[in-house]
């Protein structure tokens, strides 16, 4: 046998004898799996950070986990629903007003109101809301805080008398209470009411307002002090006396709740067009305030239209005044429905033929009167 084959089987014989002699190492040691495991924010720690300890320990639920990394999420915040008087009063204040007449009445500016039983129209206002609409000046706030008008529209022919509730309205958010009201339009408050004026408006507009404050304050002083004495001395409570009413108005005025335009009763022009607006936002006339204008006097065509253009609900009224004797003014009270049937009834040109009133006859100032509908036809 040759040298080198010997060689090769004393190999073989060396790894035989070794892979039966030695044993196998033992299995090596494997140590447990360590499992993070989220624990509990501390209050302390930052919001949504979860700390995280070593332990054998079941691994915790999904939801457990988004449970502990949450974040707070703010309360949602209710949004308060749209005034829809809102776009009404935007729409109304874009109108363009009628033409501003060559003359007024009897060339006289009627800054205040002459008529003092207004207390006569109480019993159909309270408390009747809605929209009324009204012609000049001072008095409608006293019609609008009885009925607790939500909104009041005034349509004068007299941009003075139109201007004059913006001044108004300036006042009563300067005056925090009724006697301070009243005050500024006496000699004593000229100057803090002319600050507060010079306040709501800029420019030509400022200068229009001072103007007019300037030529209105004496007569508005005045009539403000009679009709608060003469309701005094009936015991009927007003604006003008009272806290919660006066705070009303001047609502009414801080929310833009009274619009006043200049118009004319006789054209077919702005009041057709409020009488649009008006019923493109299904908001009827609870109150129509005509006072004793000549324009509702007689009933000529185009005032016969606008009336009737009006939106009427089942409840409106009418009211209307009309000289008296002794001087003073007699309190006409009608049904909306009834007045509009009036206004129907051919050859009926003259509210004193819806009054009744037969020839030579006069009317009783200070006295009230309730208009029914015009007799059947036929």
């Amino acid at each position: 046998m040759s040298r080198t084959v010997k060689g090769a089987f004393v190999g073989l014989a060396l790894v035989a004898a070794c892979s039966a002699t030695a044993p196998d190492p033992p299995p090596a040691a494997v140590s447990e799996p360590v499992i993070a495991v989220p624990e509990p924010v501390d209050p302390a720690a930052a919001p949504g950070v979860a700390v995280l300890k070593e332990g054998p320990s079941e691994e915790p639920s999904i939801a457990a986990v988004a449970r502990e990394l949450a974040v707070p999420q703010p309360e949602a915040t209710a949004v308060p629903a749209a005034d829809p008087l809102d776009v009404v009063v935007a729409e109304l204040r874009a109108l363009p007003p009628d033409p501003a007449p060559e003359h007024t009445t009897n060339d006289v500016h009627y800054l205040v109101s002459n008529e003092r039983r207004l207390d006569l129209f109480r019993p159909e206002l309270d408390d009747l809301g809605g929209v009324m609409l009204g012609v000049g000046s001072d008095q409608n706030y006293v019609m609008a805080a009885w009925s607790r008008t939500e909104l009041l529209v005034v349509v004068d022919f007299d941009q003075q008398v139109v201007d004059l509730h913006g001044i108004h309205g300036a006042l009563l958010a300067a005056a925090p209470t009724v006697d301070e009201y009243r005050r500024l339009w006496s000699e004593d408050g000229a100057d803090d009411a002319r600050a507060a004026i010079s306040e709501a408006f800029e420019g030509a507009a400022r200068r229009e307002r001072l103007a007019l404050y300037d030529e209105a304050r004496t007569v508005v002083d005045k009539r403000l002090r009679k009709l608060a004495r003469r309701y005094t001395e009936l015991g009927i409570h007003s604006y003008l006396d009272t806290p919660e009413q006066y705070r009303f108005v001047a609502e009414l005025h801080a929310q833009g709740r009274v619009v006043a335009l200049r118009g004319d009763f006789t054209r077919e022009g702005l009041l057709r067009e409020v009488a649009r607006v008006l019923k493109a936002h299904d908001q009827a006339l609870f109150v129509i305030y005509l006072s004793t204008t000549r324009s509702s006097l007689i009933h000529r065509t185009p005032f016969i239209r606008n009336m009737l253009a009006l939106p009427f609900d089942e409840d409106t009224v009418v009211l209307r005044t009309l000289p008296g004797r002794p001087v003073g003014f007699h309190y006409i009270v009608q049904r909306g429905d009834d007045f509009h049937a009036w206004m129907r009834t051919p050859k009926v040109w003259s509210v004193y033929r819806i009054r009744g009133l037969g020839k030579g006859e006069h009317l009783e100032s200070s006295e009230r009167f309730v208009a029914g509908p015009p007799p059947a036809q036929g």
